[in-house]
């Protein structure tokens, strides 16, 4: 009997059509792929890791975000490096405290504004006799429709009362520059007036509105006010006069009367018994960094203290988000290391075990709980001395276990603020003092590893000498500082590496030969935790960046790893395909010859 011919299964491979088990009856697709399949086990493993790469991407994204916001947070606390910095700490903003002697409201008289850095002082304004004003002048009457229709300028050599004549003349100008020139026209309008001197306001510092008086019918009763654009004496004009028009030929003005509303007037008041006078309400030269703001004048006898000292409040709130900043990292390094009932890391825990959040936890942690050297007399020297300690939180359902988180206790602090104000600028900031003004900082970092030291400098010997001398327990040192010389004949010193001032930059800005510094440094909290973080953040060789540039790599190389074994699958998808190929012809022959045999067989039956 003739053997069966199986049709068998057709399927596709890499673009073309293949027929498989059409003697064998075998599902060679079926057999195949999973024979590839689980050859490519390690490629869906690398796959697998890759995903995990991912999260953990994401998981770093939001650290750095998390950390940036904190480092942020501790540089207002930290005395940011350079010249010109009041601006940017936190603890050289000053409020201005105003009261009278007599109870009644003193911001109704004045107001000040203090810049950041100004010396805590106080002053007594005995008298506010005078508010500088500007010169407002009105015109006489116009009968017209309305502001943009009806002619208030005759013709030429017409001059009608109370009217304009078309022509031109000369105002006087404050920039030193020629007289400015008006030209009216016949028909010209109130607005088309008032527009012509606003075109000019800012040489003649004479402005014009168009102020309706009365309504009417058919016409309304219109003025034009004309106003300086700064108040104060020298500002003042009087267009009925030649020092204001400086010339009017053709007469334009000749018909028209100008009556003076408000004269111009300065500014005066009594700071300390002193006449202080401004063409201004705003009063910014009398005392740096103070601007005086005068509102209104003083009833006799009435005499206004203002208080200028550190602003608390700001300082407060400062360290609020500081607090917070930190809490939000640990919280964020609880959830990526919570653990789940059976002892294991939850799948939301994608940064497990993760060598590089561990670095940065320890150096956040360390810098946190820190003892800052060389406080003394009794200041504060660690956060818990201003009311800032740290408690565990137990967690809700948003948030798991976070320990070590900053409570504050908000009596405390305000008490410490208010009684050493200095103390608590001196925990959190850093700060450099010395017997010799000419000395300042330019850099630092946390290598710093003294406190007190003398400086020495002899550019008149032979090699020039740059050293610093310190003492560690009771043993003198002394190291060498590396010197470079300024466009203005002085120093920036820097400290070697390796040496107790490593990182430090010193700026000496002066030309002197020889000087002998004696230095106190201290470097508080908030300017250690900027520097640590800076650390971990930088773009260079952070240590972020560097776990982020791993992940990277790492996955850069899976990928690569995953591509070579795809090329060996298709390797061997194809081998495999050839060699069922090859089966399939040898049944193929096979059932060809039993089919011959069966033939002969039959025949000689027959």
């Amino acid at each position: 009997m003739v053997t069966q011919i199986q049709l068998g299964k057709i399927f596709q491979s890499n673009g073309r059509t293949v027929v498989g088990g059409s003697q064998s009856a075998l599902d060679t697709e079926a057999i195949i792929n999973s024979l590839v399949e689980a050859k490519r086990q390690p490629a869906v493993v690398l796959e697998t890791t890759n995903e995990k790469l991912d999260s953990q991407k994401t998981a770093y994204t939001e650290l750095r975000s998390i950390l940036a916001r904190f480092q942020t947070a501790a540089k207002s606390l930290s005395n940011p490096p350079g010249v010109g910095n009041d601006a940017s700490n936190i603890f050289k903003y000053r409020k201005a405290t105003l009261t009278t002697n007599n109870g009644s409201t003193a911001s109704n008289y004045l107001a000040v504004t203090v810049q950041p850095g100004v010396a805590t002082q106080g002053f007594t304004i005995n008298e506010v006799s005078q508010v500088a004003r500007e010169t407002k002048q009105s015109s006489n009457d116009f009968l017209v429709a309305s502001a943009t229709s009806g002619s208030v300028v005759t013709a030429a050599g017409s001059p009608e009362l109370g009217k304009f004549s078309a022509g031109t003349f000369s105002l006087r100008v404050t920039d030193g520059g020629p007289a400015a020139v008006v030209t009216l026209n016949a028909g010209d309008t109130l607005q088309s007036v008032a527009n012509k001197f606003n075109d000019l306001k800012g040489r003649t510092g004479i402005q014009a509105t168009v102020l309706k008086v009365a309504d009417g019918s058919p016409n309304s009763t219109f003025r034009l006010v004309f106003t300086a654009t700064k108040t104060g004496l020298p500002t003042g004009f009087d267009l009925e006069t030649a020092g204001t028009v400086t010339g009017d030929p053709d007469g334009v003005l000749s018909q028209m009367t100008f009556t003076t509303n408000q004269s111009a007037q300065n500014a005066k008041f009594k700071l300390d018994g002193v006449d202080i006078e401004r063409e201004t309400n705003a009063v910014s030269d009398a005392v740096t960094g103070v601007t005086f703001n005068v509102k209104q004048t003083t009833p006799p006898a009435t005499a206004i203290t203002l208080s200028v000292s550190p602003d608390a409040e700001i300082v407060r709130n400062a360290i609020t988000e500081f607090a917070d900043a930190y809490n939000e990292f640990r919280t964020f390094n609880s959830r990526q290391t919570q653990l789940g009932d059976d002892g294991l890391p939850l799948e939301t825990a994608l940064l497990s075990n993760n060598s590089a959040l561990r670095n940065i936890v320890s150096s956040i942690a360390s810098e946190i709980t820190r003892v800052v050297g060389g406080i003394t007399g009794g200041n504060p020297s660690r956060l818990a001395d201003v009311g800032i300690d740290f408690d565990d939180f137990a967690g809700n359902a948003d948030t798991p276990l976070t320990r070590n988180i900053i409570t504050i206790d908000a009596d405390k602090l305000t008490s410490a603020l208010e009684s050493n104000f200095d103390g608590v600028q001196r925990l959190f900031e850093y700060q450099l003092a010395s017997d010799n003004a000419a000395l300042s900082t330019f850099k630092r970092t946390n290598a710093l590893g003294v406190s007190n030291f003398t400086l020495t400098i002899d550019r008149t010997a032979v090699p020039p000498v740059y050293s610093a001398a310190y003492t560690v327990g009771g043993v003198p040192q002394t190291v060498d500082l590396d010197a470079t010389t300024t466009t203005g004949g002085g120093l920036v010193l820097k400290g070697r590496s390796g040496t107790v001032l490593a990182g430090l930059e010193l700026i000496f800005a002066s030309t002197a030969n020889t000087a002998t510094i004696n230095v106190t440094v201290t470097q508080g909290i908030g300017d250690r935790m900027f520097n640590a973080l800076e650390n971990i953040l930088n773009d260079a060789d952070g240590v972020l960046t560097n776990a982020e540039t791993e992940l990277v790599d790492l996955k850069d190389r899976n990928i690569e790893e995953i591509n070579n074994i795809d090329a060996e699958i298709e390797a061997y998808r194809e081998d495999l395909i050839a060699k069922y190929s090859a089966l399939e012809s040898a049944l193929s022959r096979a059932n060809s010859l039993l089919e011959l045999l069966d033939a002969q067989a039959s025949a000689r039956n027959n």
